[in-house]
Formats: structure tokens, C-alpha cells, sequence
């Protein structure tokens, strides 16, 4: 079992769940209208837009994500009736394919309507593109999964619900050295998320006393046979004992595949990032047995030890028969956090949501833990699990968190290889 110090903030929280503040999931503070006055959003229906990578390269934790979003709708429903509120939120979901422009096209469809929030997109380089339109014309956006540390900005509209990834990039680079990996080769996705944690990646392992290089890889293929291939070719000629994964979910799956049956990096260390997390393609008996020879360790974002993340996968392999992919219960907080502060901003007007936004996550505790936002509208409070490719009873296999990133170093909580 692995103990954690409380911070003092986070016992008013549990204090606060104790007393009943709030109903479901989440807790949260909400300003009660002054006396004489109906509550704020009286006998109103909001539409929360969502843009989802429903195909694509992200498709596999997309449609899991389209499930997620519907328990997240209906618990909020629920929610505000407990509270007496005559509020209903409707919600609206595009698929943009995991392509920037496509994310574009619908947060722009979505200001047409009139609808001034948005959950998503995805990707880092979806936000990017989507960030000047949001901006001019005050549409918030909300990401359950960009991490680009270039992406934390004061000031706009975009707003995150999870760490940024010079965070997850030292859990990793600590995964790796305590692992025993001395020279890495990081080999990503040439896009805003992978050359950033690239960079990050590279930078802390060097400081550890490790040496590392890294080798993009084009985003987008069918197949990555050959950069797998050159991929071999570099691990032998420059005697790297590590190769660290950048990737998404349905390119991990392929490069994993291709891996599997190479003797060179069948040879080495591999570890990866959070991206491939929760897709089915990689529970395949190949990428199985092969991440097992290998060791193959991930990190992601996880908060540690926490019940309420327990009962919403409790919740979504009753109501579904899914297990949560990665930055599933940060969306699903995404979406509390904006209805919440829909009724509090007491106008649908994008400042003042943006303005209330930060204000509900500051006392909101939901299934990602701890949602404030810091100074640039990101997750303030991240902590980081590391997961693994487990062989089953039944010879299946399975998604596991084996261990965490705890004080600066890898915690190992189950035997996983």
C-alpha cells in the first residue's frame, strides 16, 4: 500500500465530502443567489459542445470517450436537479477526426449555434489551431488530454483539466533511469505533443546522467513499417539500450506491432508515454508477449489513491462494460466543471464562465482529484501512475497501474513482468 502526505487544502476538501456539500461525484462550493432572487439559470437548457476524435488516429480512446461523455451529461443532470435547479444541459458532440483543421471547423460550427463552451479537442496541435478563434471570440475551451508545456498560457480561453507534460516528462525520465536505462533514444511524433515532451523528456533524463536523441516520426500513416525499421537500424548502430514512445493510440499500436517483430528492439528497454493508454489494439497476444520481454512501462496522469476515480470505473464498466482509457475521468470532470460554472456565471457570456470556471475548480474534487487550475489555466495538482501490459488468469491481456511517481522517485506498488 502506498501512503501519501494530506495536504491541509485537501482535508478542508474531505470535510467538505463528509458534510455533504455536494451530491455525486464531485465536491464544490457553489454562491447562493441573493435573497428574493430565482437561481441563476432558472427553467434554462445549455448545449455543451464536444469535439472528439471519434476517428483518426485517436478513434480507439475516442469512442470511449463518446461513452464517457454521456454518463458525464446525465450525472450533471442529476446533479443540478438534486440542487432544486430547474436547469437542463443538453450536449452536442462532432467528431473531428483527430485532425487540427477538422477541430476548427467545429468549434467554429459550435459559435454559429451560439454555444460558448466547448469540451475538447484532444490533441496539442488541435488546440493550438482552435486557440485564436476561441480567443477572439470568447468561446472557452476546455481539453481533458493536450499536455504541450508550449500550450500553457496566461490569459486566454484555454483551459486544461490535466497537468502539462514537463510534469509527466520527469516521471518518465525517472521511470527510465530507475529502470536502468542509460542511453534512450525517444522516438515521437513529429507534432506539437511530441516534440515538446521530446524536449522535456531529453533535458531531465541529461540532467539524471543519462544521454538521449531523439527520432520524429511522421504522424498520419497507415502503416510505420519502415520508420520502425529505421528505427531498428539506429538502436543497433548507436547502441541504445532504451527506446521511450511518444505516440497516440492507434500509430502506438502499429509501432508496437512492428516492434514485436524486430530481434534489435525486441533487445532493449522500452517505455512509453501516456498516448496509447486504454486502446484495444495494443492487448493483442504479439504487443502482450512482446511488452513483457521488453518490460514495458508507461506513465500517466493519475491521481493516486483516489475513491471517487474507483466508482466512476465502477460506474462506466456497469453502465457500458468499458474500462477507462487515459483521460477519461478528466474529461468526465471537464464537463462537470463546465455546466458548474455555466450556473455560476450567472450569464452565458464567455468571460464570465471562463472567470467562474476557475473559481468552481478551485473547491471541485472529482474523480481526477484536485481540478484547480494554475496560473496559465492548467491542472495544478498532478500526480503520475505507472502503468504495464498485464497477461491475465485467462490468458488475456489487460491495462494495469503497477506503481507511481512519488517524491521524485518510482514507486512499484504490484510485480507486473
Amino acid at each position: 500500500m502506498v501512503s501519501k502526505s494530506i495536504p491541509i487544502q485537501l482535508i478542508y476538501l474531505i470535510v467538505g465530502v463528509l458534510i455533504g456539500l455536494a451530491a455525486g461525484y464531485g465536491v464544490f462550493s457553489i454562491t447562493a443567489p441573493p435573497p428574493g432572487e430565482a437561481p441563476v439559470g432558472e427553467g434554462r437548457t445549455y448545449t455543451i459542445g464536444f469535439t472528439l476524435p471519434l476517428s483518426g488516429e485517436l478513434s480507439s480512446i475516442g469512442k470511449i470517450w463518446e461513452k464517457v461523455t454521456r454518463l458525464a451529461i446525465e450525472d450533471l443532470n442529476n446533479e443540478v436537479k438534486a440542487y432544486g435547479l430547474n436547469v437542463t444541459f443538453n450536449y452536442e458532440i462532432l467528431d473531428d477526426e483527430t485532425k487540427d483543421d477538422k477541430a476548427l471547423q467545429n468549434v467554429q460550427t459550435f459559435a454559429q449555434k451560439g454555444i460558448k463552451v466547448v469540451v475538447g479537442p484532444a490533441a496539442s496541435s488541435q488546440v493550438k489551431v482552435v486557440k485564436a478563434f476561441a480567443d477572439e471570440n470568447k468561446i472557452v475551451i476546455i481539453s481533458p488530454s493536450s499536455t504541450s508545456p508550449t500550450l500553457a498560457l496566461k490569459g486566454d480561453f484555454i483551459f486544461r483539466t490535466v497537468g502539462s507534460d514537463a510534469g509527466q516528462a520527469k516521471a518518465l525520465a525517472t521511470l527510465a533511469y530507475q529502470e536502468g536505462a542509460r542511453k534512450v533514444i525517444v522516438f515521437h511524433r513529429n507534432d506539437e505533443y511530441g516534440r515538446a515532451f521530446a524536449d522535456f523528456f531529453i533535458n531531465y533524463f541529461k540532467d539524471f546522467g543519462g544521454t538521449a536523441a531523439s527520432q520524429p516520426y511522421q504522424t498520419g500513416l497507415a502503416d510505420y513499417a519502415a520508420e520502425v525499421s529505421a528505427l531498428a537500424a539506429r538502436v543497433q548502430s548507436e547502441g541504445f539500450d532504451a527506446v521511450v514512445l511518444v505516440s497516440f493510440d492507434t500509430d502506438g499500436a502499429n509501432i508496437l506491432s512492428h516492434a514485436a517483430e524486430s530481434a534489435i528492439l525486441s533487445g532493449v528497454r522500452w517505455f512509453v508515454s501516456e498516448g496509447p493508454h486504454g486502446a484495444s489494439e495494443l492487448l493483442t497476444q504479439s504487443v502482450g508477449e512482446f511488452a513483457a520481454k521488453v518490460r514495458l512501462y508507461g506513465t500517466r496522469p493519475l491521481f493516486i489513491a483516489n475513491p471517487l476515480y474507483a466508482e466512476f470505473k465502477d460506474k462506466l464498466k456497469e453502465k457500458f462494460g468499458l474500462e477507462p482509457a487515459v483521460f477519461c475521468e478528466n474529461l468526465y470532470d471537464a464537463v462537470k466543471l463546465a455546466g458548474w460554472a455555466i450556473i455560476r456565471a450567472g450569464s452565458y457570456d464567455g468571460d464570465a464562465i471562463a472567470g467562474a470556471l476557475v473559481e468552481v475548480a478551485k473547491t471541485y474534487y472529482g474523480p481526477s482529484g484536485w481540478t484547480m487550475f494554475d496560473e496559465a489555466g492548467d491542472k495544478a495538482m498532478q500526480d503520475y501512475g505507472v502503468w504495464a501490459i498485464v497477461k491475465t488468469a485467462e490468458g488475456k491481456y489487460e491495462f494495469r497501474d503497477v506503481g507511481v511517481y512519488e517524491r521524485g522517485s518510482i514507486v512499484f506498488i504490484e510485480e507486473a513482468y
